[in-house]
């Protein structure tokens, strides 16, 4: 049985799969029968293929809601300088923590970077001045606060997809298509 992913782990994805992806970004919210009838597919074919990318990951759904609108006045965004034999511990810790949505492990000017979200200045503080310092191996921080936001978008191309799909051209049922017809020859 061969492998779906390839050798660096990423799921190798056909046309079809690139295609629906597309679809989605366009539109979160396409049911499978809409992306059936644009990419001119049977719907069992898209709802299986989606059931794929969903199961290996290459795809997630979820709703994501702006902080701003929902009470925090405050989206911050810390960047933390820690001991690195602990990073996976204090992300870990960290990601364990009501107002952290986002956490990774980075290269570059910190070590960790953390999206956060604070009903006021004072929770802030608190989880600033409180709950960082007793986590063991974190160095040092620097917090910034989003103002506004210019764009935020969760998705990008798809790998190898640059045209907008093209749908397939329509198919004659229970006929084979006929052979073309060969041209006569012109007389000289």
């Amino acid at each position: 049985m061969k492998s779906n992913k390839s050798p660096v782990g990423e799921v190798r994805l056909s046309a079809v799969d690139a295609q629906i992806i597309r679809c989605l970004n366009e539109d979160a919210r396409i049911s499978a029968a809409a992306i059936a009838e644009r990419l001119d597919l049977p719907e069992s074919t898209v709802r299986y293929r989606l059931g794929r990318l969903v199961k290996t990951g290459v795809i997630e759904f979820t709703a994501v809601p702006n902080p701003l609108h929902l009470g925090y006045q405050i989206w911050a965004i810390l960047e933390i300088h820690a001991e690195l034999a602990r990073l996976r511990d204090i992300a870990r810790e960290l990601a364990s923590r009501p107002e952290v949505y986002f956490v990774s492990i980075t290269t570059g000017n910190y070590d960790i970077l953390v999206g956060a979200v604070f009903r006021s200045n004072e929770e802030m503080l608190e989880f600033i001045t409180a709950y960082l310092p007793r986590v063991p191996g974190i160095i040092r921080t620097t917090t910034s606060t989003v103002l506004d936001v210019v764009k935020r978008f969760l998705t990008f191309d798809v790998p190898g997809e640059t045209e907008p799909p093209v749908k397939a051209p329509e198919r004659r049922r229970g006929r084979k298509p006929a052979a073309p017809k060969a041209k006569a020859a012109k007389p000289r």
